[in-house]
């Protein structure tokens, strides 16, 4: 299906640092979009839009596996397809849970696909438009280190985009271009609802005993793309009140 777009009737916000942010319609996505649209001229890339635009930011439709995300969004940026962008921010993914010997392939191919091929298949389609000394901040998740039963094929799509983040800045470094990763612990979103039963088994296991909620990122992923962190690349942050501890 061709990708569509549309933007919100609101003006934009007054700031004119550009960030172009993926899963903006929902979870934790959709948290930093209203967290950071003061802060930020924001265009949200996802493959629906959301129920409930955010006033001032630019909404693109797109499947971030296929070439039609990034075209997508070059028909709402207003500033086209050459100017720089100053951040991304990729939260785009999804999420199957479940005994590994007993998935199909089919499921199995699909979180590869979306989580870690889509991944890639974003960042090289926009990295050419970030600024120089720009941010790039991708979404891995707690369970490449927790390893818990069930999300064998989950852990091993995020598994792959800490190793990218990694290699990744090593590659933009000399354009002073920084590139982080935030790993959530679990927290209750659409797509975590099909393990949302164990969330009272995760709190027991956490230092701060009690349940993650999506505004607790936004300040972490502030800091990865704030002047205090310029310093600070290829970098893995666990975000969850400290059920892993390293």
């Amino acid at each position: 299906m061709p990708a569509t777009s549309h933007s919100s009737s609101a003006k934009p916000p007054a700031a004119e640092r550009i960030l172009v942010l993926t899963g903006g319609s929902s979870g934790i996505g959709a948290e930093l979009v209203s967290a950071l649209s003061a802060e930020w001229r924001i265009t949200s890339l996802d493959l629906t839009p959301p129920a409930h635009p955010q006033p001032g930011v630019a909404y693109a439709n797109g499947d971030i596996t296929t070439n039609s995300a990034v075209e997508s969004l070059h028909e709402v940026l207003e500033y086209g397809s050459d100017t720089k962008i100053d951040a991304v921010v990729h939260c785009a993914g999804i999420g199957k849970f479940g005994p590994f010997l007993q998935m199909s392939r089919a499921d199995w191919e699909r979180l590869l696909t979306v989580n870690l091929h889509g991944t890639l298949n974003f960042v090289q389609g926009i990295a050419d438009q970030v600024a120089d000394g720009g941010r790039i901040v991708l979404f891995s998740s707690g369970t490449v280190f927790k390893a818990p039963a069930g999300a064998a094929a989950y852990a091993a799509s995020k598994a792959g985009i800490i190793g990218f983040a990694r290699s990744l800045a090593a590659e933009l470094g000399a354009r002073d271009i920084t590139v982080n990763v935030i790993a959530p612990g679990l927290v209750v979103t659409p797509l975590s609802e099909s393990i949302a039963a164990g969330e009272d088994a995760n709190i027991s296991t956490r230092a701060i005993k009690r349940a993650a909620t999506t505004a607790d990122f936004v300040e972490p992923v502030r800091f990865f793309l704030s002047p205090g962190a310029s310093f600070v690349s290829g970098q893995t942050l666990v975000v969850d009140g400290g059920s892993i501890r390293r």
